[in-house]
């Protein structure tokens, strides 16, 4: 009965609710990301350029999603075999673009914080430049590339067609060095972290900022609604983040602690499946919030605001 109930709950949850969202997800990022490569000045704006990053990266973590498993349980009569199929050719890929949207959340919110909270702004503002912001972006990519090239060798298809852990993907060192140590540093620790302290600085900043109004509201009226749109975008993208990624990150915490035989508590994987409907929202928000709080440049003058 339970696993009947866990099977219904699944196909609501990872079926219906996920595919939706990755629908309307890939098809908002996708303008997202024309929106921004067709328009000059935007391609000129290191805001606009991380955005770009995250969408199109957004775009693979949701299409990972859809391919194994939205699919799976909406047409649970091939969709089993095709995830069969697609799981250790997809995993490792969908694994390596979802550390470079978590990173390059982190590197967004380092990127506000400065800009609103360092004393460097200025020479910050002079040194930031879109071309820099594509360095960066190229930068964590690789990172995340090499630190998950084990994952490619963790699982393997057995002879009775089933998901198995390969031999690298059992040892002890792998289970212990990949899915314990350092992915608490690198996937959950480092990353929140940032997030976290670079939020709550910038909201306390901007929070006294409100409080003391500029006397000559007349001269920067346009700059100031500029920036507030912008600085409401890149917070929400943060936060948005924090809520959605959060529960997951305690999840694969408690995942790496207990190893595979969390999986058989019925409870842990209706949390999973929730987990992986938040992801794939998060993924999926970027398109709302800059349709919301995106603003049309007209002047190359405001592409460091």
């Amino acid at each position: 009965m339970d696993t009947a109930n866990l099977v219904q709950f699944k196909r609501i949850v990872e079926g219906y609710l996920l595919s939706c969202i990755c629908i309307i997800g890939l098809i908002g990022n996708s303008i997202t990301c024309l929106s921004i490569l067709f328009n000059r000045t935007r391609r000129s704006s290191p805001t606009d350029t991380f955005i770009l990053g995250l969408s199109f990266t957004s775009i693979f973590v949701i299409a990972g999603f859809l391919l194994t498993h939205g699919i799976r349980f909406v047409f649970p009569a091939y969709g089993e075999q095709l995830h069969r199929y697609l799981f250790i050719r997809v995993f490792p890929a969908h694994v390596t673009c979802i550390l470079i949207q978590i990173y390059l959340t982190t590197a967004i919110s380092i990127d506000r914080f400065v800009l609103i909270c360092s004393w460097r702004t200025i020479s910050y503002r002079k040194w930031r430049t879109s071309t820099r912001i594509i360095y960066i972006i190229c930068a964590i990519a690789i990172f995340a590339i090499l630190y998950c090239l084990p994952f490619w060798f963790e699982y393997i298809i057995t002879d009775n067609n089933d998901i198995d852990l390969s031999t690298i993907g059992a040892h002890p060192l792998f289970r212990l060095l990949m899915r314990q140590y350092l992915y608490f540093i690198f996937i959950f620790l480092l990353p929140m972290s940032c997030i976290i302290i670079c939020t709550l600085s910038i909201v306390r900043t901007l929070y006294k900022l409100t409080k003391n109004k500029a006397k000559s509201r007349s001269n920067h009226c346009r700059r100031k609604k500029h920036s507030r749109k912008v600085n409401t975008l890149l917070l929400s993208i943060m936060i948005i983040f924090l809520i959605t990624q959060f529960p997951y990150f305690l999840y694969n915490v408690v995942y790496a602690l207990q190893g595979p035989s969390l999986m058989e508590n019925i409870r842990a994987r209706q949390y999973l499946a929730i987990n992986n409907l938040l992801s794939t929202i998060n993924a999926s928000t970027t398109f709302v919030l800059y349709a919301l709080f995106g603003t049309k440049k007209t002047s190359s003058n405001s592409q460091n605001i």
